[in-house]
């Protein structure tokens, strides 16, 4: 494992591990073996980087530096959307609804269909694909008649075009997500939109909210003020019924005193 973490990236080592344990587990699970050599396995710690995401100038120059149109359109769409790279090489015409602009993903990694908004920048590339007849899928080769398989030819050209060697097919995801949360959307509502089983992949994005850490603090101490105020309010209320019943009690014990003397107006009304 050490000489392999050599050669790739400690993330890469994890993954094949990963990969290994799960058919280790399949195997118990149907008695080919009778003990998980793995269970006790920890993972390498693998080193967290920053995320580097395009700004919205750097995405729109990308989608316009591809010259394939089918393949641009490809890019744009996951750049508004967030879908990953296969779902929307899998995406057919009848998963798109241009009524209520809404496209539903139904090959995901979890199995689990869910529902993205689409804005005016993704229908307008929508449109101006091309329907090849008998095909059903979005993204269609003239030639073939069937879904484009591997996208990265005039995707890469685009990039290289632009100066943006570094970016990658899942960068158009966490574009979508770092928009979408530096725009207010929050994040259980980005965690759907992406398809996440986890809020803790969602809350990588968590500083790209503009003044999240400050909001999120001024609305504690707003609401705490708010409980403040009324705990003062209701001590004064009774503070203030507290005195009432002491000045009552004293008056009492002035008109008792005065009537033990014999005072013909123990009240002190004058007739």
């Amino acid at each position: 494992m050490t000489d392999r973490s050599k050669d790739v990236s400690l993330a890469t080592v994890n993954r094949s591990v990963a990969v290994l344990k799960n058919m280790l587990t399949f195997a118990v699970e149907k008695e080919f073996i009778e003990a998980h050599p793995l269970t006790r396995f920890r993972m390498l710690p693998e080193e967290m980087k920053a995320l580097r995401v395009m700004t919205l100038e750097e995405e729109r120059r990308l989608v316009d530096a591809i010259e394939e149109p089918t393949i641009a359109a490809y890019v744009a769409l996951p750049g508004e959307t967030g879908l990953r790279k296969q779902e929307g090489l899998n995406l057919r015409w009848e998963h798109i609804n241009f009524g209520q602009r809404i496209v539903s993903v139904e090959d995901t990694k979890s199995g689990k269909p869910r529902y993205v908004p689409l804005s005016d920048y993704a229908i307008e590339w929508l449109n101006s694909l091309v329907r090849v007849i008998g095909c059903p899928y979005v993204f269609a080769q003239l030639d073939t008649r069937d879904r484009w398989a591997d996208p990265r030819g005039p995707f890469e050209a685009g990039r290289e075009k632009d100066g943006l060697d570094w970016v990658g097919f899942h960068d158009l995801r966490h574009f979508r997500a770092t928009q979408w949360v530096m725009r207010g959307v929050d994040l259980r509502t980005v965690q759907e939109l992406l398809g996440h089983s986890d809020i803790t992949t969602t809350m990588r994005y968590t500083h790209f909210a503009p003044n999240h850490a400050m909001r999120t603090i001024a609305e504690v101490q707003e609401a705490e003020a708010m409980d403040a105020e009324r705990v003062r309010a209701t001590s004064g209320r009774k503070a203030l019924v507290d005195g009432n019943s002491k000045n009552m009690s004293s008056s009492k014990h002035l008109i008792l005193r005065k009537c033990e003397r014999g005072d013909s107006n123990p009240h002190g009304v004058s007739h």
